[in-house]
């Protein structure tokens, strides 16, 4: 069974006085690869601030917001989104721009520039080679970006994301040369959001990272009867006391009322039948449970 996004556009506003961005005005104000670019080309000037708006429909925004949320109950900071109609017709997701002035930033396919024996070519990014990298350099605050990047792992695998591909892990440094975590983006492809945008009840059950803990070639060969997800035993396997106290953190809160927001209210923007805000607090019991287990083991 699928479930589509629900809109209620009178709670929408319509975002006004927004200036599109040429390329060479953007790269001015954003870190980004030029080719990268051509995809993600919906930048404006709003007032003072750059932003970015992700035009969407459907339930790939819940996605993002209800990961955001998740994220931001364990102290992950995320880009700040706002639900609005650009030029009355195109909704979707308006975001300030997250990078600092005076910082470089850097992905996981970047990161050879400071860490030359890291991968370069897609297909050969894993978990593992970063936080051994990490840890084998010994930079300064290397405990704490090792921590972040495991939290953040583990969340992505709590709300089943798909989409923390090497382009959507991001780090920040700062004149001081130390390196941290940047906020949080693109998290829509979770909480079974298929790639039509719809939550789906068939979504499958085993987590295929987009950046696997140790395997690259994860996806191709992965056993889709497996009890446990793979990814997740063998990190855990590996540094037990990060993930672990994050799982029964995880197995023991109450996400009821995070999942409450999409149910239709009086002025919510968007929202769910019922039985899809029942589904989604099916899916967050069904992985409480596997978090409960796991650290059984």
């Amino acid at each position: 069974m699928i479930f589509k996004l629900q809109i209620s556009k009178e709670n929408i506003r319509n975002i006004e006085g927004a200036l599109k961005l040429k390329k060479k005005q953007v790269l001015k104000y954003v870190q980004i690869d030029p080719e990268h670019l051509k995809e993600k080309d919906n930048w404006y000037r709003i007032g003072n601030t750059v932003q970015y708006f992700k035009n969407r429909t459907d339930c790939r925004i819940i996605g993002e917001l209800l990961s955001k949320a998740v994220m931001e109950h364990f102290g992950r900071v995320n880009a700040q989104y706002e639900i609005g109609f650009m030029g009355e017709s195109r909704l979707g997701l308006l975001s300030p721009n997250i990078q600092q002035p005076g910082y470089q930033y850097y992905d996981v396919s970047t990161l050879h520039q400071l860490f030359p024996e890291l991968p370069r070519r897609y297909g050969e990014y894993t978990l593992k080679s970063l936080l051994e990298t990490l840890k084998n350099r010994q930079i300064e605050g290397a405990d704490e970006l090792i921590q972040d990047i495991i939290t953040v792992y583990t969340l992505d695998w709590f709300t089943h994301q798909l989409d923390r591909n090497p382009k959507n892990l991001l780090f920040e440094q700062g004149e001081n040369q130390r390196i941290h975590l940047s906020p949080l983006i693109d998290s829509e492809s979770s909480f079974a959001v298929n790639r039509e945008g719809h939550i789906d009840t068939e979504y499958p059950k085993i987590w295929i990272p987009a950046i696997p803990y140790e395997d690259p070639d994860f996806k191709h060969h992965h056993c889709s009867e497996s009890e446990y997800d793979e990814n997740m035993f063998s990190l855990m396997a590996e540094y037990p006391d990060i993930v672990i106290p994050i799982l029964k953190q995880l197995s023991d809160e109450n996400f009821d009322s995070m999942i409450q927001e999409y149910r239709k209210s009086l002025n919510g923007k968007v929202y769910l039948e019922e039985e899809g805000v029942s589904f989604l607090k099916q899916f967050v019991y069904r992985k409480q449970e596997a978090s409960y287990r796991m650290t059984r083991i």
